[in-house]
Protein backbone atom coordinates (compact mmCIF):
# COMPACT_ATOMS: atom_id res chain seq x y z
CA UNK A 1 0.00 0.00 0.00
CA UNK A 2 1.01 3.30 -0.88
CA UNK A 3 2.78 6.03 1.66
CA UNK A 4 0.47 8.88 2.73
CA UNK A 5 2.08 12.40 0.57
CA UNK A 6 2.13 15.41 2.09
CA UNK A 7 2.57 18.18 -0.56
CA UNK A 8 3.84 21.82 0.13
CA UNK A 9 6.39 24.44 -0.79
CA UNK A 10 9.66 23.89 0.16
CA UNK A 11 9.13 26.98 2.63
CA UNK A 12 7.91 26.31 6.28
CA UNK A 13 4.86 28.57 5.75
CA UNK A 14 1.36 26.82 7.49
CA UNK A 15 2.33 23.40 6.97
CA UNK A 16 4.85 22.07 10.06
CA UNK A 17 1.92 22.04 12.48
CA UNK A 18 1.02 18.98 10.19
CA UNK A 19 4.28 17.81 10.25
CA UNK A 20 5.13 17.94 13.73
CA UNK A 21 1.78 16.21 14.51
CA UNK A 22 3.16 12.87 12.12
CA UNK A 23 6.55 13.01 13.34
CA UNK A 24 5.03 12.89 16.82
CA UNK A 25 2.80 9.86 15.92
CA UNK A 26 5.88 8.14 14.05
CA UNK A 27 2.93 8.18 11.04
CA UNK A 28 4.55 6.82 7.95
CA UNK A 29 4.41 9.41 4.86
CA UNK A 30 6.36 11.34 2.16
CA UNK A 31 6.77 14.52 1.43
CA UNK A 32 6.90 16.36 -1.96
CA UNK A 33 8.46 19.79 -1.83
CA UNK A 34 7.62 22.03 -4.88
CA UNK A 35 10.15 24.88 -5.40
CA UNK A 36 8.37 28.41 -5.22
CA UNK A 37 8.50 30.42 -8.64
CA UNK A 38 8.85 26.73 -10.83
CA UNK A 39 5.87 25.85 -13.00
CA UNK A 40 6.14 21.87 -11.32
CA UNK A 41 2.95 22.38 -9.11
CA UNK A 42 0.84 24.44 -12.31
CA UNK A 43 1.91 21.05 -14.13
CA UNK A 44 0.41 18.85 -11.38
CA UNK A 45 -2.47 20.59 -9.70
CA UNK A 46 -4.87 19.37 -11.71
CA UNK A 47 -4.34 15.66 -12.13
CA UNK A 48 -3.70 14.78 -8.61
CA UNK A 49 -8.06 14.17 -8.19
CA UNK A 50 -8.63 17.05 -5.59
CA UNK A 51 -11.58 18.79 -5.06
CA UNK A 52 -10.27 22.13 -4.45
CA UNK A 53 -6.37 22.24 -6.15
CA UNK A 54 -4.34 23.77 -3.75
CA UNK A 55 -1.25 23.38 -1.29
CA UNK A 56 -0.75 21.96 0.96
CA UNK A 57 -2.82 18.67 0.33
CA UNK A 58 -2.73 15.21 1.87
CA UNK A 59 -3.09 12.05 0.25
CA UNK A 60 -3.90 9.27 1.90
CA UNK A 61 -5.39 6.12 -0.85
CA UNK A 62 -9.09 7.35 -1.61
CA UNK A 63 -8.68 9.71 1.20
CA UNK A 64 -7.76 13.93 -0.31
CA UNK A 65 -7.67 16.98 1.13
CA UNK A 66 -6.71 20.12 1.17
CA UNK A 67 -5.81 23.21 3.39
CA UNK A 68 -3.92 23.22 6.20
CA UNK A 69 -6.53 22.94 9.12
CA UNK A 70 -8.98 20.67 7.46
CA UNK A 71 -5.69 18.53 7.48
CA UNK A 72 -4.68 19.35 10.54
CA UNK A 73 -8.07 18.24 12.14
CA UNK A 74 -8.43 14.99 10.20
CA UNK A 75 -5.03 14.09 11.44
CA UNK A 76 -5.88 15.10 15.31
CA UNK A 77 -8.97 12.79 15.16
CA UNK A 78 -7.29 9.80 13.37
CA UNK A 79 -4.44 10.16 16.17
CA UNK A 80 -6.64 10.99 19.08
CA UNK A 81 -5.33 14.44 19.17
CA UNK A 82 -8.10 16.67 19.15
CA UNK A 83 -9.51 16.87 22.70
CA UNK A 84 -11.22 14.62 24.79
CA UNK A 85 -13.48 17.18 26.96
CA UNK A 86 -15.90 20.30 25.78
CA UNK A 87 -13.70 22.05 27.68
CA UNK A 88 -10.63 21.01 25.88
CA UNK A 89 -12.37 21.37 22.49
CA UNK A 90 -13.45 25.13 23.43
CA UNK A 91 -10.39 25.69 24.41
CA UNK A 92 -8.60 23.69 21.39
CA UNK A 93 -11.37 25.45 18.95
CA UNK A 94 -10.53 29.37 20.61
CA UNK A 95 -6.48 28.56 20.54
CA UNK A 96 -6.77 27.96 16.66
CA UNK A 97 -8.45 30.83 15.39
CA UNK A 98 -6.59 33.18 17.76
CA UNK A 99 -3.00 31.64 16.78
CA UNK A 100 -4.43 31.94 12.81
CA UNK A 101 -5.22 35.58 13.59
CA UNK A 102 -1.59 36.19 15.06
CA UNK A 103 0.42 34.42 12.26
CA UNK A 104 -2.13 36.42 9.59
CA UNK A 105 -0.75 40.05 11.68
CA UNK A 106 2.96 38.73 11.18
CA UNK A 107 2.19 37.71 7.25
CA UNK A 108 0.91 40.76 6.71
CA UNK A 109 3.69 42.73 8.09
CA UNK A 110 6.45 40.80 6.42
CA UNK A 111 5.10 41.23 3.00
CA UNK A 112 4.68 44.81 3.19
CA UNK A 113 5.81 47.66 1.57
CA UNK A 114 6.33 49.39 3.90
CA UNK A 115 8.25 46.86 6.34
CA UNK A 116 10.52 48.96 7.62
CA UNK A 117 8.33 51.96 8.96
CA UNK A 118 5.51 49.35 9.90
CA UNK A 119 7.65 46.93 12.37
CA UNK A 120 8.75 49.37 14.91
CA UNK A 121 5.02 49.99 16.27
CA UNK A 122 3.96 45.92 15.47
CA UNK A 123 7.00 44.94 17.83
CA UNK A 124 5.81 47.76 20.98
CA UNK A 125 2.27 46.21 20.57
CA UNK A 126 3.44 42.44 21.01
CA UNK A 127 3.59 42.52 24.74
CA UNK A 128 -0.31 42.73 24.93
CA UNK A 129 -0.64 40.16 22.90
CA UNK A 130 1.70 37.39 24.67
CA UNK A 131 -0.07 38.68 27.72
CA UNK A 132 -2.94 37.22 26.48
CA UNK A 133 -1.92 34.48 25.60
CA UNK A 134 -0.10 33.36 29.39
CA UNK A 135 -3.09 34.44 31.05
CA UNK A 136 -4.73 31.88 28.80
CA UNK A 137 -2.55 29.19 29.11
CA UNK A 138 -2.24 29.95 32.80
CA UNK A 139 -0.73 26.89 34.62
CA UNK A 140 -1.50 24.29 32.22
CA UNK A 141 1.31 21.73 30.95
CA UNK A 142 -0.47 22.28 27.28
CA UNK A 143 -3.12 24.76 25.36
CA UNK A 144 -6.11 22.20 26.21
CA UNK A 145 -4.94 21.15 29.93
CA UNK A 146 -2.71 18.08 31.02
CA UNK A 147 -2.53 16.23 27.18
CA UNK A 148 -1.05 17.78 23.73
CA UNK A 149 -3.40 18.54 21.15
CA UNK A 150 -2.85 19.76 17.48
CA UNK A 151 -3.22 23.12 18.32
CA UNK A 152 0.04 22.83 20.57
CA UNK A 153 1.47 22.52 17.31
CA UNK A 154 0.24 25.42 15.90
CA UNK A 155 0.76 27.47 18.64
CA UNK A 156 4.39 26.35 19.13
CA UNK A 157 4.73 26.76 15.15
CA UNK A 158 3.61 30.56 14.93
CA UNK A 159 5.29 31.50 18.37
CA UNK A 160 8.18 30.16 16.58
CA UNK A 161 7.93 32.62 14.20
CA UNK A 162 7.83 35.33 16.18
CA UNK A 163 10.54 34.44 18.60
CA UNK A 164 12.63 34.76 15.22
CA UNK A 165 11.04 37.74 13.84
CA UNK A 166 11.91 39.36 17.65
CA UNK A 167 13.63 37.52 19.84
CA UNK A 168 13.82 39.82 23.30
CA UNK A 169 10.84 40.65 23.64
CA UNK A 170 9.38 36.55 23.38
CA UNK A 171 12.37 35.63 25.64
CA UNK A 172 10.71 38.05 28.28
CA UNK A 173 7.15 36.12 28.55
CA UNK A 174 8.54 33.10 30.56
CA UNK A 175 5.41 30.82 30.60
CA UNK A 176 5.30 31.23 26.41
CA UNK A 177 9.16 30.40 26.54
CA UNK A 178 8.61 27.27 28.93
CA UNK A 179 5.74 26.31 26.34
CA UNK A 180 7.84 26.94 23.77
CA UNK A 181 10.59 24.69 24.99
CA UNK A 182 8.21 22.09 26.43
CA UNK A 183 7.11 21.09 22.58
CA UNK A 184 10.79 21.32 20.94
CA UNK A 185 11.76 19.47 23.13
CA UNK A 186 9.35 16.31 23.05
CA UNK A 187 11.85 13.27 21.59
CA UNK A 188 9.87 13.34 18.17
CA UNK A 189 9.98 16.70 17.93
CA UNK A 190 13.67 17.45 19.21
CA UNK A 191 14.28 14.96 16.67
CA UNK A 192 12.77 16.24 13.63
CA UNK A 193 13.90 19.38 14.49
CA UNK A 194 17.43 18.63 14.26
CA UNK A 195 17.07 16.27 11.22
CA UNK A 196 17.75 17.31 7.01
CA UNK A 197 13.89 17.30 6.76
CA UNK A 198 13.60 20.11 9.13
CA UNK A 199 13.67 23.40 7.27
CA UNK A 200 14.08 26.00 9.64
CA UNK A 201 14.07 29.10 6.75
CA UNK A 202 12.51 30.29 4.99
CA UNK A 203 9.38 31.02 6.76
CA UNK A 204 7.26 32.52 3.48
CA UNK A 205 7.97 33.10 0.09
CA UNK A 206 10.94 35.14 -1.19
CA UNK A 207 8.71 38.49 -1.48
CA UNK A 208 8.46 38.96 2.01
CA UNK A 209 10.67 41.42 3.81
CA UNK A 210 11.08 39.04 7.14
CA UNK A 211 11.61 35.25 6.64
CA UNK A 212 11.46 35.09 3.10
CA UNK A 213 15.05 35.49 0.93
CA UNK A 214 18.51 35.44 2.39
CA UNK A 215 19.98 33.37 5.00
CA UNK A 216 18.21 32.69 8.60
CA UNK A 217 19.30 34.96 11.54
CA UNK A 218 21.68 33.85 13.86
CA UNK A 219 18.77 33.05 16.64
CA UNK A 220 16.72 30.98 14.11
Amino acid sequence: MAKPILGYWNVRGITEPIRYLLRYKKADFEEKRYVVGQDEWQKEKFNLGLEFPNLPYYIDGDMKLTQSVAILRYLARKHGLDGKTEEEKRRIQLAEQQILDFRANLRKLAFSENYENDKDEFIKNLPKQYQLWEKFLGDRKYIAGDEITYVDFQVYEIMDFYRIFHPSTFESFPALKDFHDRIKNIPEIKQYINSSAFRKWPLFGPMAKFGGSGEPPKHA
